[in-house]
């Protein structure tokens, strides 16, 4: 049927990809921190309470290393690059030496006539008050580094970041020996060059992964016709897929990049059960339409229950309470059933065209195959005949594996997930040695009406209790709000008998972008917010970072003037980001299991056979995660998506072993024989495909993007363990007395 209506097929199938394609060229990504959390997340909701209040939390600072930072000259270069960012397009107002400077000289005219620079007075009280309170913002403690901070309007787009990388740039370029280490940061250069990196990475690593599975499929078949196959399969899928997502309104996201890769994988893996069953057909001398309509009588019902099982895999990720890692899983999920339709469209019309490659006998093919098959049969024999041997090891593996899972640490800093000789991390660092962390997070506080000189008192007292926070040496690098501008304020004698509000008004005047940041005023029936601003350590272990954040949240909130604050805040979220995904990834790990579990019991109509395949299959992922465990390793991002997606894709080689284990069972077979013969018959796609798995995944491991790599790695180290069991352990324990079982979906599929 298949081959009489091939061309109908593929008809269907250009159709589907000409409506498609326009579709999925408009999806796009969102490039905010945002994106990471869902709509209700309480994480979120006090993120954009800060936002709302202060017109954003887009901060970028420009630090550089400058010898003449106290001269005159020093501070003319300040000045003019202060106007440089300050006249941007997106770039709200700026906060710096120059800007500090210009406030003293209002708060203190009669600087105006002196020669030296008024900030840099260490005599005059309110200079010195500037400059210790803004030290680690505009300038390093140890005066060498100076800093131009940009506050950037909410709606400000990528040509600002832009422009201002070109400024560090140009400043970099300059001659001047005196300025040094120049480097951009802050959330949104850290998501601009972010997503610009992983963009580029995903692009080069679909590159890498179509080419290296293709050369592994012209090495393992010799059939250009599989190539074809898979590059028309891999492309179709990902426009169905991507057409979908922009259907449905969701935006792809930073893990989202890694689309095609994945795409490739489950394609060349399915093409290779196909491959490889075809031309066997073949070579025992059948007609092209003979052995295509036999491989997919063969080849169909399993190929699609590995795809199914695939798509279990990932769909589990959607129960992650981590917005792109769910889209991330539901995305995939669709992509593994594309790939099977694909497949049923595309195969029938390529197969039928004469193989104008290397011809389907090749010996070199033929011999690999026979002894990937006797290696098959030989293993599963020894595996079958001992047992107790088996289940030794297996019980040795169970032991490290408890070992090893309790020492594994999660990565908090949301940097390390890139190189560290990358250009973010590298600038990352200079703040972090020399201003003091470049961790930024926010206290924002409800204000009363008036700002009493006792309210400003009790914030000072709030923010004296945050400074005395030590949590293991982790604790808060600096800590100021308006309160602390007007202390310094009051060191002028004539504003020490005003009250606050004229001082608050006076040093919004002087210098108004700060002010802004700083204090919002009460709108549509809602009390003004004050800000306080925190910064941190950003290499900090999870437990100390967490222990860091729940102090201050409880310090805040036993405050007098804290009781209703929130703590929120880039650090914070990217805290509660990495923290939330390790807890997902055991509970999608178990909603994986019951979803593939679910769909081998109807595979395979068996509840022994279906929980004999899916324990073995467990144990991998717990291997791989003990030995990161063990070997001083880090939970990241991608780690934790490994349980999930692994039990998927390593059971594909189960579905198979079973569908020929119940085939040679009805033919009257023994367990044992069966089961042996089962792993010998499937042996060489099984290796095969692993093999494409692991050098597709393993391509991932040269991404600039470390939870990408991670992914990868682990993952391809998953499944190669995964084959080893499901050609030993599985055996071993479905060939275990084994009773007759009714006719499943995959045994009518082998009798078709």
């Amino acid at each position: 049927m298949v081959v009489r209506y091939r061309f109908v097929l593929a008809l269907v199938g250009v159709i589907a990809a000409a409506i498609s394609f326009p579709l999925a060229r408009q999806v796009d990504f969102d490039r905010s921190i945002r994106a990471m959390f869902a709509a209700d997340d309480p994480t979120l909701i006090g993120y954009r309470e800060l936002e709302d209040s202060f017109g954003g939390n887009e901060v970028v600072m420009l630090v550089y290393e400058d010898a003449e930072f106290e001269t005159t000259a020093g501070l003319e270069r300040n000045e003019a690059l202060s106007n440089q960012i300050a006249n941007l397009p997106g770039v709200a107002g700026v906060l710096s030496p120059a800007v500090l400077n210009r406030a003293v000289e209002k708060l203190r005219p009669g600087s105006l006539f002196s020669k030296s620079v008024a900030l840099f007075k260490s005599s005059d009280p309110v200079a010195k008050g500037f400059m210790n309170l803004f030290s680690g913002y505009t300038h390093s403690a140890d005066r060498k580094r100076a800093a131009v901070v940009a506050m950037l309007e909410r709606d400000h787009t990528r040509q600002t970041i832009d422009s201002l990388k070109s400024i560090a740039a140009e400043l970099d370029d300059q001659p001047d020996d005196a300025i040094g280490d120049v480097a951009l940061v802050g959330e949104p250069v850290l998501v601009h060059d972010g997503f610009e990196l992983i963009q580029r990475d995903g692009k080069r690593l679909e590159i890498t992964t179509i080419v290296l599975l293709s050369i592994v499929l012209l090495i393992a078949l010799g059939d250009m016709r599989l190539v074809t196959l898979a590059a028309i399969s891999i492309a179709w899928s990902v426009t169905i897929t991507k057409a979908i997502m922009f259907t449905a309104g969701i935006e792809l996201s930073l893990v989202a990049t890694i689309l095609t890769a994945i795409v490739t994988v489950i394609t060349v893996t399915a093409i290779l059960h196909l491959g490889v069953r075809f031309q066997t057909s073949i070579r025992r001398g059948k007609s092209r339409p003979a052995a295509l309509a036999k491989t997919f009588a063969r080849l169909s019902v399993p190929i699609f229950w590995t795809c199914m099982t695939d798509a279990a895999g990932f769909a589990a990720l959607a129960v992650s309470g981590i917005l792109p890692v769910a889209q991330f899983g539901i995305m995939t999920a669709i992509a593994s059933i594309a790939v099977f339709v694909s497949l049923a469209l595309f195969a029938p019309t390529l197969l039928m065209i004469p193989n104008i490659g290397k011809p389907a006998a090749n010996p070199i093919v033929t011999r690999v195959n026979h002894f990937l098959h006797r290696t098959g049969l030989v293993v599963a024999s020894w595996s079958v005949h001992h047992r107790t041997a088996v289940i030794g090891v297996t019980i040795v593996c169970v032991i490290f594996v408890v070992l090893g899972m309790g020492r594994a640490e999660v990565e908090t800093s949301f940097l390390n997930n890139f190189r560290p000789d990358s250009e973010i991390v590298i600038d990352y660092g200079h703040v972090e040695s020399n201003f003091g962390g470049a961790g930024v997070w926010d206290i924002v506080m409800d204000t009363p009406k008036d700002l009493s000189e006792e309210y400003l008192e009790s914030v000072r007292r709030l923010e004296d209790d945050l400074r005395g926070i030590e949590i293991d040496g982790a604790k808060l690098t600096k800590v100021i709000s308006l309160a602390d501008a007007d202390s310094v304020a009051m060191k002028v004698r004539i504003l020490k008998l005003v009250s606050p509000s004229t001082r608050l008004s006076g040093m919004s005047a002087t210098m108004p972008v700060f002010f802004a940041a700083l204090l919002s005023d009460s709108a549509d029936g809602e009390p003004g917010k004050l800000r306080i601003m925190l910064r941190s350590e950003e290499h900090l272990d999870a437990e100390r970072k967490t222990a860091l954040i729940d102090e201050v949240r409880r310090v805040v909130a036993s405050s007098e003037v804290g009781k209703a604050a929130r703590v929120t805040g880039y650090y914070v979220m990217m805290a509660r980001l990495v923290g939330q995904m390790i807890v997902d990834q055991w509970r999608c790990f178990a909603a994986s299991g019951v979803l593939v579990w679910g769909l081998l019991i109807v595979a395979t109509r068996s509840l022994r056979l279906a929980t004999l395949a899916l324990l073995p299959n467990l144990l991998p992922v717990f291997l791989v995660l003990a030995v990161v465990g063990l070997t001083g390793g880090k939970i990241n991002m991608g780690a934790a998506m490994i349980a999930a997606v692994s039990i998927g894709l390593s059971i594909d080689g189960s579905v198979h072993f079973l569908s020929a284990f119940q085939r040679l069972r009805r033919r009257g077979h023994s367990s044992i024989d069966s089961a042996i013969h089962a792993a010998g018959n499937i042996g060489a796609a099984v290796v095969l495909a692993t093999i494409a798995l692991v050098v597709g995944f393993g391509a991932m491991t040269t991404s600039q993007f470390v939870p990408t790599a991670t992914f990868g790695n682990l993952i391809a180290a998953t499944l190669a363990i995964g084959t080893i069991v499901n050609l030993t352990l599985l055996p071993c324990l479905v060939g275990a007395g084994h009773v007759a079982e009714i006719a499943s979906p995959l045994d009518q599929s082998a009798h078709a």
